[in-house]
């Protein structure tokens, strides 16, 4: 008589074989793999107790963040209306950010037209770089189309952009502060559950809070700076390619270095 038919049982049976129909055993290391509990949670731990204290520094890391921003405002004689007046930071993991109202550059119906010729040069460049130089090729041809659609929508529609220099700056804080908050959850999931020391898995979240820290204020400074001399058409390449995503790649090139240090004895490592 033949056995019933269950979905899940064939569906188990075909997560263990490959694509030419073979069995895939499980390899030796997976099987042999020790995972004590008491890692879980002492990552767990850490991981709150981070959060803990970066909640209750906010308002000394909004305080930092406007003070430099607003100074190097008036460093750059950039003209406008720039104080350290917060707004916003009412909610439970939410962050103040500075008031940046910059004076922008009189509209010149030109300045799109010019970058489009750019935007033009630099695709027809990147056709004629080798096969070496092709990782780079395919980024500025990305940047060329984001900045393509950005130059497109200030010729037919300039005046209907949404934005403000004031909300590009506010909302890339609040970014990189979600950002620094997420820190520790995600090493949880991708580094604290290796066998390193604990002092190792907690420098590499103070390291990537270092680094933020240190990193946002400049980077949104120089985006005001640049949409100043520009004009507001740069402004969806700076937030698409040069906003959080080069938090995102400083975070992961931390993490990649991190990965390499030397771990102690699995019979040593401190839970």
């Amino acid at each position: 008589m033949p056995k019933p038919f269950h979905p899940l049982e064939s569906v188990k049976r075909l997560r263990s074989r490959g694509h030419l129909g073979g069995v895939i055993p499980q390899h030796r290391a997976i099987s042999s793999l020790h995972f004590p509990q008491q890692r879980l949670w002492s990552g767990l731990a850490l991981a709150v107790g981070l959060t803990a204290l970066l909640l209750l520094l906010r308002p000394w890391l909004a305080q930092l963040w406007g003070t430099e921003i607003v100074w190097w405002m008036r460093a750059l004689e950039l003209p406008g209306h720039f104080n350290t007046q917060y707004r916003g930071g009412d909610g439970l993991l939410a962050l103040a950010v500075p008031f940046i109202d910059v004076q922008l550059k009189a509209p010149d119906g030109w300045v799109p037209v010019w970058h489009g010729v750019a935007v033009l040069g630099v695709w027809w460049a990147t056709g004629h770089m080798s096969d070496a130089a092709k990782p780079v090729a395919y980024l500025l041809r990305f940047a060329a189309l984001v900045h393509g659609a950005a130059v497109l929508f200030f010729i037919f529609w300039p005046a209907s952009f949404p934005h403000s220099v004031d909300q590009h700056v506010g909302s890339g804080l609040r970014q990189a502060w979600h950002l620094m908050l997420l820190a520790p959850w995600i090493h949880l999931a991708t580094y604290y559950l290796f066998p390193f020391a604990f002092w190792q898995r907690c420098l590499l979240s103070l390291l990537t809070w270092v680094f933020l820290l240190a990193f946002t204020p400049l980077q949104y400074a120089l985006h005001v700076a640049l949409v100043h001399s520009m004009g507001l058409v740069v402004m969806p390449l700076l937030h698409l390619l040069f906003g959080v995503m080069l938090d995102i790649i400083g975070f992961v090139a931390l993490y990649g270095w991190a990965m390499g240090w030397q771990t102690p004895d699995a019979a040593h490592v401190p839970a």
